[in-house]
């Protein structure tokens, strides 16, 4: 995996502030990037962590999102603390700020109603409970634009540590980060997994069978892609609300 060289974050938030507000011309929430920058760094989390030591120069795959930093933007509820040069890791589900060199990077603090858009990629925290029944706060990649019923994906990432040969006829093993999607429906709080499979759909939302099989075929839907399996539950959420007024 490539080592990339980090430019200091005072000098990526004074580009990436001043590239959003010409092109955007809308007020900013602070009056200088430092500013921003100091309020920012209110928000990073300062407990302790067990770190894990990787030999990234021998592994394969990544925990990231996207690899490289991206200009980001960060909101509170209805509070917006500007772009920011950002990225998702998946493997310990954290947003990394890009560090000044020399610094390890900090990970922002898992505030309830956050968000972080990247682009037409959005991450929002919610609270969930896990297989084992603990309560957990996680980011999860937002699918549909609907408020009443939500199609979130979740990435989780698994780190396989490298395995030396056990006989001469079989190769070692590379340490290796794999990432895997798990898709979810939230209605009124409760996460119901689902596969981008019609017939999944059908069985979590019985009532609205005929609709929706008719929706796919009129829209040619595939639901494997993304944007159109978010497209189909933000018709369903639509419906669902029709029948509920």
């Amino acid at each position: 995996m490539k080592t990339l060289r980090l430019l200091p974050i005072a000098f990526l938030l004074l580009f990436s502030s001043s590239l959003i507000a010409q092109i955007s011309g809308s007020p900013r929430e602070f009056e200088t990037t430092t500013e921003m920058y100091n309020q920012i760094r209110k928000l990073l989390n300062t407990k302790e962590k067990v770190p894990y030591k990787i030999d990234w120069e021998n592994v394969k795959g990544s925990p990231y999102l996207t690899e490289n930093y991206k200009l980001a933007k960060f909101s509170v509820g209805e509070k917006s603390y500007g772009n920011i040069m950002m990225r998702f890791n998946t493997y310990t589900d954290e947003i990394e700020l890009l560090p000044e060199e020399g610094e390890e990077a900090g990970a922002l603090m898992k505030l309830d109603d956050s968000k972080i858009t990247f682009g037409n990629t959005t991450l929002a925290l919610f609270d969930y409970t896990t297989e084992e029944g603990d309560a957990k706060k996680g980011y999860f990649l937002v699918l549909n634009s609907a408020d009443n019923i939500k199609l979130v994906l979740k990435k989780k990432c698994v780190f396989s540590p490298n395995e030396k040969a056990l006989t001469a006829n079989q190769a070692d093993r590379a340490a290796k980060f794999t990432q895997y999607d798990y898709f979810y429906i939230v209605k009124d709080g409760d996460f119901m997994e689902v596969s981008p499979k019609k017939k999944d759909i059908l069985k979590i939302f019985p009532n609205q069978k005929n609709e929706i099989k008719e929706f796919i075929k009129t829209e040619k839907l595939k639901l494997k892609n993304q944007q159109d399996f978010g497209k189909l539950v933000d018709y369903i959420a639509s419906i669902s609300n029709m029948e509920s007024n």
